[in-house]
């Protein structure tokens, strides 16, 4: 089961820097670089491997990486979207990826903000990283004419809870799931 948190224009027009820890100072950020890809999407099955093991409706692609890895790539030809990466000084260490989403024409905004991924390696969680990537993006979005920002996470990673909602999300919307073929296991499929 997965969650939609939504953030209003109340909220965004409010992104002040975060109460809680400073990063290290020896950490940067950035937007990204095309040769940040291929890191990226390495990052970004660290992330779905976490997911795997701490959601049993989870499945992570075969051909994640390959395919995120050409996500990324297409988004970094397009002006709708942005990642931001937080880098020590050898390695990038993290990354928030946002995109301009458009809306069928029935639903207001006509637009809003969707953020993608977001991943800060483990060693480095709890220092404030992923809190300044989250609001960079958020002002991004702002500066980009945005009123409202989506981000989907699965109920089971409470981490991912307490950070987005501690950012200024709520729930807006839950997904549930059904198996069809519930003798099906994860690793049949």
């Amino acid at each position: 089961m997965g969650i939609t948190m939504h953030a209003d224009k109340e909220i965004l027009n409010h992104v002040a820097p975060s109460p809680h820890k400073e990063p290290p100072k020896e950490i940067t950020f950035r937007a990204w670089r095309r040769d940040d890809i291929s890191i990226l999407a390495r990052l970004g099955q660290e992330l779905y491997h976490y997911i795997d093991t701490i959601d049993p409706v989870w499945r992570t692609s075969p051909h994640a990486g390959d395919n995120l890895r050409a996500h990324l790539d297409e988004l970094y030809t397009k002006r709708y979207a942005i990642t931001y990466v937080a880098c020590a000084p050898q390695a990038i260490i993290g990354f928030i990826t946002g995109t301009i989403i458009l809306r069928p024409p029935v639903i207001l905004p006509l637009r809003d903000g969707l953020i993608d991924n977001a991943f800060v390696t483990s060693s480095w969680r709890d220092k404030g990283i992923g809190t300044r990537l989250a609001h960079m993006m958020l002002a991004w979005f702002r500066d980009q004419g945005v009123d409202e920002v989506r981000i989907h996470y699965q109920v089971s990673n409470t981490r991912a809870v307490a950070f987005w909602e501690r950012i200024g999300f709520r729930s807006w919307t839950m997904q549930a799931h059904l198996w069809l073929y519930p003798e099906k296991t994860k690793k049949a499929l």
